[in-house]
């Protein structure tokens, strides 16, 4: 159960920081939203996280193509690139039917298969960029990916934001700003 708890916790740590210039270029034109942290066990900090976007939304609607969003995640521990993989595939599956998530597969594979481990003080940034219909993962302002596909943002970014069984209800609600 505590590997579990860890590994779900590990997904959302996996995005924070900002950098690269199509992520500065993104985040430049985004307002903070809300920002939260995780515990392990209540205890251990996991990672601090923050969401900016190019306008608010409340619930689901922040899932929106049309709303450009950066989900930031900077770490308080060190965890491996297995780990992150291990916890989102536990929370795709718990949140989608295996058609959903097959949809999508391989922008799935893609993006773990640019998963690094960190070490405490790193940074990831997950930031969709509606224009360009692009989300872009980094790691301390290191352009690891970039994926164009409006679902596959959708569904992973649902993992901290999606209303139906996101990672942690209190961080959802804390960076949605929805209990201030």
């Amino acid at each position: 159960m505590k590997l579990y708890l860890l590994s779900l916790f590990v997904v959302l740590m996996f995005t924070a920081g900002s950098g690269l210039a199509s992520q500065t270029s993104i985040q430049s034109g985004l307002k903070p939203i809300g920002s939260g942290e995780i515990r392990y066990m209540g205890i251990i900090k996991v990672y601090d996280a923050s969401l900016s976007a190019s306008r608010e939304g409340t619930g689901d609607q922040i899932l929106d193509k049309d709303i450009s969003k950066c989900l930031n995640l900077h770490y308080a521990v060190s965890l491996t690139r297995d780990k992150f993989i291990r916890g989102a595939e536990m929370v795709l599956q718990r949140q989608h039917s295996k058609e959903a998530l097959q949809s999508v597969q391989q922008h799935i594979e893609v993006l773990h298969a640019k998963y690094r481990d960190v070490q405490e003080g790193d940074s990831y940034s997950l930031c969709y960029d509606a224009p360009s219909r692009t989300t872009t993962l980094s790691l301390n302002s290191e352009k690891l990916v970039s994926i164009a596909s409006v679902d596959f943002a959708r569904l992973y970014f649902g993992i901290w934001l999606g209303a139906d069984a996101p990672i942690d209800k209190n961080l959802r609600s804390d960076l949605l700003a929805t209990n201030r």
